[in-house]
């Protein structure tokens, strides 16, 4: 199986005209009458993420989704963004980058990722054009980013997540520059599909000084598989 293919768009929405009449559609959501509830997320050094959550339902469906997130500092506001989309769970670690900074990922929508500098406050917003539709909708189908895995002896990352519910998959690629990171990334169910077959989950275990350790599940039972760093690399290459 192949995670992506050739209507695969990695273009940046982000800032344009396109992206943001979607939040701008989302906004009205942002109304008492649709309040859902509000959460702290406690955070490394201090800082914790204040989260308040409105979203416009029906007994059946879903319209719109809407947070106002607050990142604080010592209780003062030193960031603030709004999210599209709830699904994904805020992170609770920091990134200690080799670079000698630490980041702070957070979503602003189902799809992409995005990164503070939190001892800067430079902020770096991606949003993939994803997979083309016809569906008429301006964000197509791309990788679900659930946790972040970075390891500072090569500046590479690993992400688990899916692709919508299914395959779950960890994806690797380089995370030098966190603020103008490459979104080209390479799938470790790609790498191992031919070994297997498909209907399986794979999830990340560790870094090791010569590739990376993930684990693989199979109908509750579990294994552990090791992809050497050559092999990493020579597929980013491609």
């Amino acid at each position: 199986m192949t995670t992506y293919d050739s209507r695969f768009d990695y273009t940046n929405l982000y800032g344009t005209e396109e992206y943001d009449e979607r939040v701008r559609y989302s906004s009205y959501v942002e109304d008492e009458k649709y309040f859902a509830g509000e959460e702290v997320v406690e955070l490394p050094d201090d800082f914790s993420l204040h989260i308040k959550k409105y979203i416009h339902r029906s007994e059946r469906e879903i319209y719109a989704r809407f947070l106002r997130c607050k990142l604080l500092k010592n209780e003062e506001v030193v960031y603030e963004y709004v999210s599209v989309d709830d699904q994904c769970r805020p992170f609770t670690r920091f990134i200690n980058h080799s670079n000698g900074h630490r980041y702070y990922p957070f979503h602003i929508d189902l799809y992409g990722i995005s990164y503070i500098d939190v001892d800067t406050l430079e902020v770096f917003n991606y949003i993939p054009r994803g997979q083309t539709n016809d569906m008429n909708l301006n964000v197509g189908e791309s990788f679900i980013i659930m946790d972040i895995h970075y390891d500072p002896n090569t500046n590479l990352v690993a992400y688990d997540g899916c692709l919508w519910a299914y395959p779950y998959d960890v994806m690797v690629g380089a995370l030098s520059d966190p603020l103008g990171f490459d979104p080209h990334l390479v799938s470790i169910y790609d790498i191992l599909d031919s070994k297997y077959e498909s209907g399986y989950y794979i999830g990340f275990d560790s870094w090791e000084s010569d590739g990376i350790v993930v684990e693989l599940e199979f109908d509750y039972e579990k294994k552990k598989e090791f992809i050497s760093m050559d092999v990493l690399l020579q597929k980013m290459k491609q």
